[in-house]
């Protein structure tokens, strides 16, 4: 099975119960926002065997210290359609190598496009994977202009007793139409490393890079009291008149 489709599946319990909620908080049929499922905007044609939204993940570490401040990468979505998409929501997905990472180890937080930094809620899937929904279930999602990339900023943070562990991330993408709501996008695999803190050095005084003053004055003293040694020891040895 592609590691793709898998995560997907993966996920469907979770979505499963996202998309009664995402429903439920749109505005009631008929209104010009959030229309009947059987008009509801399409994005792409629902025939066609690819997505009409390209997702990419891009720009993260590839490791995050826990206890550290957050590091971040970006999720670009792409319209490959001649019509706008909206409703739009990704689907962040974590699964960790060794099953050791628990939900309250890490915080992610999104950015959408002019938009503040809010806090993306996770759930959890009988099978380990950690889901979460920018925007929440009950955010209004996200228009996609045809032909034109909306890109969301994520932010990830560990706490301290967040394991040394390998982690991979992928996004999902799916649209709210109506009563129903179908697959848009699979991200590629963002694969990262929770590593420890490297160790914190004591200050000596001296800048970045440079030897210490201390032992650098030291160094300096030694070279020149070897310097006047040696013009002794040459001095000595020369013939006399």
């Amino acid at each position: 099975m592609h590691p793709r489709r898998a995560l997907a599946l993966a996920a469907t319990a979770v979505i499963a119960a996202t998309v009664p909620l995402l429903t439920a908080a749109a505005p009631a049929p008929g209104n010009s926002a959030a229309p009947p499922a059987d008009r509801a905007p399409v994005c792409g044609n629902p025939a066609a065997r690819g997505f009409p939204i390209d997702s990419r993940l891009h720009d993260g570490p590839s490791g995050y210290a826990p206890g550290l401040e957050a590091d971040g990468f970006a999720l670009d979505l792409t319209n490959t359609t001649d019509g706008a998409c909206r409703d739009v929501h990704p689907l962040v997905i974590l699964v960790d190598r060794d099953g050791t990472l628990t939900g309250d180890q890490f915080t992610l937080r999104y950015r959408p496009p002019g938009g503040d930094w809010r806090a993306v809620p996770f759930e959890s899937t009988d099978r380990g994977e950690f889901v979460g929904i920018p925007g929440g279930q009950n955010g209004p999602g996200l228009t996609i202009p045809a032909g034109a990339t909306v890109t969301v900023r994520l932010q990830l943070w560990f706490a301290p007793s967040a394991p040394a562990d390998r982690v991979v991330a992928s996004a999902t993408t799916m649209q709210r139409r109506g009563q129903d709501g179908s697959w848009v996008a699979e991200s590629n695999h963002y694969p990262f490393d929770i590593v420890p803190a490297p160790p914190t050095l004591a200050d000596t005084g001296a800048g970045s890079g440079r030897p210490d003053g201390a032992l650098f004055a030291t160094g300096a003293a030694a070279a020149a009291l070897i310097a006047l040694g040696t013009a002794l020891v040459v001095g000595a040895r020369r013939p006399r008149d």
